[in-house]
């Protein structure tokens, strides 16, 4: 099981170190981005993270050192999907807290790419190859243990997913950063469909300290600057 090196009584990691990193921890990351809009137990978070990397490693199919990767994936299945519930929250879909790490770990309900992030992050802590995959109009892990990669439904329980044909380019490991900016999307739109328009701002300005081209820098930058200047 991979050791972490966070004690879990460090501060609230800050978003803006943790975006100027060159390949940031995709948990932390996520993380800081709940601590810009609230308070946030990180130690508490990593904490549950870890009782369940150490959960999926104790599992025989994934201890065996034959495993393959569909009794690992179906390993994660029973253990997350099954055994500790987690699943997408489909009464409430657009809540900002299913874009918050600690809240979705609390409630066990999140986004599909919230719950991706679960799913990846325990993963890593059991060593396993199991990493974040964004389509078009969903977020799924894959595990890049086998050819082709293995796709699995977090906001279904971990249920195998198929890829349409015209979404099979789209099929590559995201980094954390990739799936900052896709979080930071989704809570730009959440919250000014609350009309919340300062937490709006907030975060289509932290989406400026991710990487991005020169053309997407453009985009977000005058989508900033629209969103101010509506109040």
């Amino acid at each position: 099981m991979a050791r972490e090196n966070v004690r879990i009584d460090a501060p609230p990691p800050f978003f803006a170190d943790l975006a100027a990193e060159f390949q940031p921890r995709l948990d932390l990351l996520v993380l800081a981005i709940a601590v810009e809009f609230g308070r946030v137990d990180v130690g508490g978070a990593l904490t549950r993270l870890d009782a369940l990397g150490a959960e999926l490693a104790e599992d025989p199919e994934v201890a065996r050192a034959d495993a393959d990767a569909g009794a690992q994936a179906a390993a994660m299945t029973r253990l997350l999907g099954r055994a500790h519930g987690f699943a997408g929250d489909t009464d409430t879909y657009d809540d900002p807290r299913n874009s918050m790490l600690d809240r979705v770990l609390e409630r066990r309900r999140g986004l599909p790419i919230l719950l991706s992030v679960v799913y990846a992050e325990v993963a890593r802590r059991a060593d396993l190859p199991v990493v974040g995959v964004g389509l078009p109009g969903h977020y799924v892990v894959g595990h890049f243990g086998a050819v082709p990669p293995l796709l699995l439904d977090p906001f279904h329980g971990g249920a195998p997913f198929r890829a349409q044909p015209a979404a099979l380019p789209h099929v590559r490991p995201w980094t954390a950063h990739e799936t900052a900016m896709r979080i930071l999307n989704n809570l730009v739109g959440s919250f000014m469909r609350r009309r919340d328009r300062v937490a709006a701002v907030r975060a289509a300005e932290l989406r400026l300290l991710l990487p991005a081209d020169d053309e997407l820098r453009g985009v977000l930058e005058r989508e900033l600057d629209a969103l101010r200047r509506a109040g």
